[in-house]
């Protein structure tokens, strides 16, 4: 391996759990090498912390509006990126009207009157990574790796033009490294499952919800008058207004399961949201799935699946995990 390459490699797989900053920000150095074309007559390459704090932004907006991830270990005291990144991200869905979450290349802030809370935002992450990223990545066992520069006065991260080069021919490799080193760290501060699922479906814009209408047949077959009635408060629901809800969150499972929808009023399936479950309605799903196993024929997958779910547990085990 390349000797530049591998003390990025080295710096990225033995760097500290305090939280994910420094995967966030090496992925955003790798990027920004990709995006920018290279002159043999150039001897460096310089990229702004604005810039680097707007693709830091994206990776932890696309994350959190999504699956609502925990970045570090102390849940008291989340990272200030975090924060900063939450808080547009409310900014977002009270000034669109909407809690349907949007893939950051796809947010126009500007035109949702959001400019001025985006620039805010930037600048705060941009302030934080050359506060406490910057140097500290390249540090491990008290040993600087000179892998960039840094000018604090011109807030600009600099690379000699050929290892700019050398992270391009490396990037596929690079991306996979960070992308099994932020799961470990997630795993270690999530009880969620799926995450390596998670990180992936980020970079691939794969996070898309599938139809649920193909599990219509199975749901109304606990409704002996044929009569659809919401879950949560067991009015029967009309045509118009039927929804299909994961009672865990969707953004938890990241998976569509029979032991895990029924049928509400849109109304309160917006309304719920990635709220927890509270016990009753735990119990209530329980005694519906034991139902339904038994309406269905032993002829399917999804009654595989829902049997390996009741005799497992899986509606408490997932729901005790959800809460933390």
């Amino acid at each position: 391996m390349d000797k530049y390459i591998k003390q990025w490699h080295e710096l990225i797989l033995n760097c500290n759990f305090d939280n994910t900053y420094k995967m966030v920000w090496s992925k955003a150095l790798i990027e920004l090498s990709l995006s920018v074309g290279v002159d043999s007559k150039e001897e460096t390459i310089v990229f702004n912390f604005n810039e680097i704090a707007t693709l830091c932004l994206k990776y932890y907006w696309n994350q959190t509006i999504y699956f609502d991830l925990v970045q570090s270990p102390n849940l008291k005291k989340p990272p200030e990126i975090i924060t900063s990144t939450k808080k547009l991200i409310k900014d977002f869905f009270s000034n669109k009207g909407s809690l349907q979450p949007v893939r950051f290349e796809k947010v126009d802030f500007k035109s949702l009157s959001l400019e001025k809370q985006y620039e805010t935002t930037v600048r705060s992450i941009a302030r934080t990574l050359r506060k406490d990223v910057c140097w500290r990545f390249k540090k491990l066992n008290g040993v600087d790796h000179k892998i960039y520069d840094l000018d604090d006065k011109k807030e600009n991260v600099i690379f000699h033009s050929y290892n700019i080069l050398k992270l391009r021919s490396y990037s596929d490799f690079l991306f996979t490294v960070i992308n099994y080193r932020w799961t470990q760290m997630l795993e270690g501060f999530n009880y969620s499952p799926r995450i390596s699922s998670k990180v992936r479906a980020i970079d691939e814009d794969n996070v898309k919800r599938g139809a649920l209408g193909k599990f219509h047949k199975y749901l109304d077959l606990t409704f002996e008058d044929g009569s659809r009635k919401c879950f949560y408060c067991g009015d029967v629901i009309y045509d118009a207004d039927l929804s299909v809800d994961h009672v865990i969150p969707w953004s938890y499972m990241f998976s569509d399961d029979l032991w895990n929808l029924v049928y509400c009023h849109k109304g309160e399936n917006s309304k719920k949201s990635n709220r927890l479950p509270v016990e009753e309605d735990i119990l209530r799903l329980d005694s519906r799935n034991a139902r339904l196993l038994e309406k269905m024929e032993n002829k399917s997958r999804e009654y595989d699946q829902l049997q390996i779910a009741v005799e497992k547990d899986y509606v408490r085990q997932f729901w005790t995990s959800f809460k933390g």
